[in-house]
């Protein structure tokens, strides 16, 4: 989860450290000292950074957004391809994939923590909202790319399904969709495109 830069600043640290203790213990387990252990940093550096816990959050947000969203190039790329229905899939699934690798599950689970976070704190939606909308931006590309008749309506609920496939993957659940399902629903969901 470390951003992958030669030399790293300490906000930085802290911040990804802020993300790594929201993957692992949760919104509740987030605070300066367990940010500090996590960082390997002097008790109180998180402090010193971020004054309260809000504007913790608001970093690891910033953060997540920074290493999670995607860049522009990528929407203008997909939107000059054209793809058929396997292809489209096939990215979607690629997508999926990276997002469920155990290497990548903490980050998720980090995810969650701040999309309920920016439910109940407006200065974290506006963070949130147009990340979430790059995301929308990058399925209405794809689907336009195969040539969806209404790239932006289904685009909104392929971010949803995709959503509600990696939650579900997060609970553990029995229930979880196999690759196999996960791959029918997506293919599913092209279909009513």
């Amino acid at each position: 989860m470390a951003k992958t830069q030669a030399r790293i600043s300490r906000r930085d640290q802290v911040a990804d450290a802020a993300l790594r203790v929201l993957g692992e213990s949760g919104s509740r387990g987030l605070t300066h000292r367990a940010v500090d252990a996590a960082a390997g940093v002097p008790e109180g550096t998180t402090s010193n950074y971020f004054r309260t816990r809000s504007s913790l959050l608001e970093a690891a947000l910033a953060l997540h957004v920074e290493l999670d969203t995607p860049p522009e190039a990528a929407l203008t790329g997909i939107a000059d391809l054209e793809l058929s229905d396997a292809e489209a899939l096939e990215l979607m699934m690629v997508t999926i994939v990276r997002l469920l690798e155990s290497a990548n599950r903490s980050m998720l689970k980090a995810r969650y923590e701040l999309v309920l976070e920016s439910s109940r704190h407006p200065e974290l939606h506006e963070t949130f909202e147009p990340a979430r909308e790059r995301f929308v931006g990058l399925a209405e590309a794809l689907l336009s790319a195969r040539g969806c008749a209404q790239p932006r309506k289904h685009a909104k609920q392929l971010v949803v399904v995709m959503d509600g496939v990696l939650l579900d993957a997060v609970l553990g659940a029995a229930t979880a969709l196999d690759r196999d399902e996960i791959r029918d629903l997506l293919a599913r969901q092209l279909e009513s495109c």
